[in-house]
């Protein structure tokens, strides 16, 4: 069969459906991949020749050795189409941040209006990021991180970061500045329109105050600061506050937050009467310390803090909190309910496993509830863990059931062999059969009384009745069979001689082998009934 070549490939370019769709969502298709791979795709044909070139989004990866990184992205970023915008760029490199190719991608998106920017570097060495990278007129989005298995810090420039439409703002394993001199920071204060600032794992490095000055912040998320500072908030929109394990000395909020999540290891010093429109209120505080007692000024500092979220209408607070204060119950009852507005207070229990120890005293209970008696207060506690005994109590039970289950299997099983056995007299079948079924009756019988020993006394009272109305439907079976099969009483003597001889040999052969119980007779025994016995 010969192969048409033209027609062949004609048939590959009509089922290109990928090629046949627009621009546009090619680009969003290639968006999602790095630029070197968006670049060699210009090798597919003609129509992807020139597609990567008016690229949007730009995704930069660096790899070894850098100079190669370095001239391939000059090279992307001197064929682009330059009239075609960039929305967005990711640049995730190694090495110091101060390169040349940094400065020159930042110099480069910045002009085609960068929207959209993402920052990660992996440092080996100290060294500052270019202040090229922090003054953009069209920047909306910016996402700066270190590795954060690199130990080598990035500092960031001490003057204020010019993003005049900046709204998003994420930093993460970062060293903000560092200045010998200086008693405060200001770093955001051009960012006239931030409505939402995140700093994770951040240091500022030898300053007093780190001052927060945003006109329209909305949401700020603080997490593990490492140096312990005082942190002004000038932000008088801020509407939701979170401080997850920071060193801070002194927290200034503005009036207007309404929902604040803190996580600490000791009450902080919250600025005084500014908590005026709070809604939600979460506080973990991680006292508890094994093998040591609270202290009273743990509890007083608590105490305090809690009084200034007096208007929290749901309040969630760990159970750490609710520990410290209930060992100093004299101390609390001193002090009035401050909370009158509350809708819903939790006790949350899931960052201590040996929660089930604590209890709540009273004096905490009218502390927290008094002054708000229709609140919904929830407070659940993990069941506590079996100890050494209850685990063998377990254990017991459970061999119990298995004993009592196999007993009512057994049971079973001879209930079936009497059924089979009435069976056999009706229908007048040959004494072989017979004999089995006797003989399977008789080791079924002493399987059920050995494992029935093993049961103690008040746990099988009702298997013995059950296995006692056995033993009698059996005995009557039996005598039906030998009246059926035997013909004198000494042929009957000779045949109970022989089931009672083969039944101490099993329970032997049972004991010395460890086989399981109801092993079928030897047919040297059930072939010697035919020889030894005329029916």
């Amino acid at each position: 069969m010969e192969f048409d070549d033209d027609n062949v490939r004609r048939r590959v370019v009509e089922e290109d459906r990928l090629s046949s769709l627009p621009d546009e969502l090619i680009h969003k298709i290639l968006s999602c991949f790095d630029i070197k791979f968006v670049v060699q795709t210009c090798l597919l044909s003609s129509r992807w020749e020139y597609l990567w070139t008016s690229m949007s989004c730009l995704n930069f990866s660096s790899f070894s050795p850098l100079p190669k990184f370095a001239k391939f992205m000059t090279n992307v970023l001197s064929h682009r189409n330059h009239q075609v915008e960039v929305s967005s760029v990711n640049l995730d490199f190694h090495g110091a941040a101060s390169q040349v190719f940094v400065k020159k991608i930042a110099k480069y998106a910045f002009s085609h209006n960068l929207q959209q920017l993402t920052v990660v570097c992996f440092p080996k060495k100290h060294h500052q990021y270019p202040s090229c990278l922090f003054s953009s007129k069209s920047l909306q989005h910016f996402t700066l991180s270190n590795h954060p298995f690199s130990y080598a810090p990035c500092l960031t420039p001490k003057t204020p970061w010019d993003f005049p439409a900046l709204t998003t703002l994420h930093l993460s394993h970062i060293t903000l500045c560092d200045d010998h001199t200086e008693k405060s920071v200001d770093l955001f204060s051009k960012c006239v329109n931030l409505k939402n600032l995140t700093l994770k794992r951040f240091t500022v490095m030898d300053v007093e105050v780190f001052d927060i000055i945003t006109p329209l912040l909305s949401n700020l998320v603080l997490i593990d600061c490492r140096r312990s500072i005082s942190i002004n908030l000038i932000a008088p929109q801020l509407e939701n506050l979170t401080v997850l394990d920071c060193a801070i000395s002194y927290l200034n909020v503005p009036a207007g937050v309404s929902s604040l999540c803190y996580r600490g290891y000791d009450p902080r010093k919250l600025s005084k009467d500014r908590f005026h429109s709070l809604n939600k209120v979460s506080i973990c505080l991680s006292m508890y310390k094994l093998y040591k007692a609270y202290e009273e000024e743990d509890a007083i500092e608590t105490i305090n803090m809690l009084q200034e979220l007096h208007c929290a209408r749901y309040l969630t607070l760990s159970v750490d909190i609710v520990e410290c204060l209930s060992s100093f119950p004299d101390l609390v009852s001193h002090h009035p309910s401050p909370f009158s507005n509350l809708n819903c207070l939790t006790i949350d229990s899931s960052r201590r496993s040996d929660a089930y120890k604590v209890k709540m005293s009273t004096e905490v209970r009218n502390f927290l509830l008094e002054n708000s008696p229709k609140a919904i207060f929830t407070m659940e506690l993990p069941e506590e863990p079996p100890t050494k005994a209850m685990k063998q109590k377990e254990a017991r039970v459970k061999r119990k059931a298995k004993l009592a289950a196999e007993i009512e299997s057994d049971m079973k099983d001879l209930q079936g062999s009497i059924e089979q056995g009435n069976m056999i007299v009706d229908q007048k079948e040959k004494a072989k059969a017979a004999f089995d079924n006797i003989i399977s009756i008789s080791s079924k019988k002493s399987q059920i009384r050995s494992l029935l020993e093993k049961l103690p006394k008040r746990d099988r009272v009702e298997l013995e009745a059950r296995f006692s109305l056995q033993l009698e439907e059996e005995e009557a079976l039996r005598g039906r069979l030998l009246s059926e099969i035997v013909n004198s009483e000494e042929d009957r003597c000779a045949f109970e001689k022989l089931i009672s001889d083969y039944l101490s040999s099993y329970d032997q052969d049972v004991s010395d082998s460890k086989l399981p119980p109801g092993s079928q007779m030897p047919s040297s025994s059930s072939t010697s009934v035919s020889s030894s016995f005329h029916f």
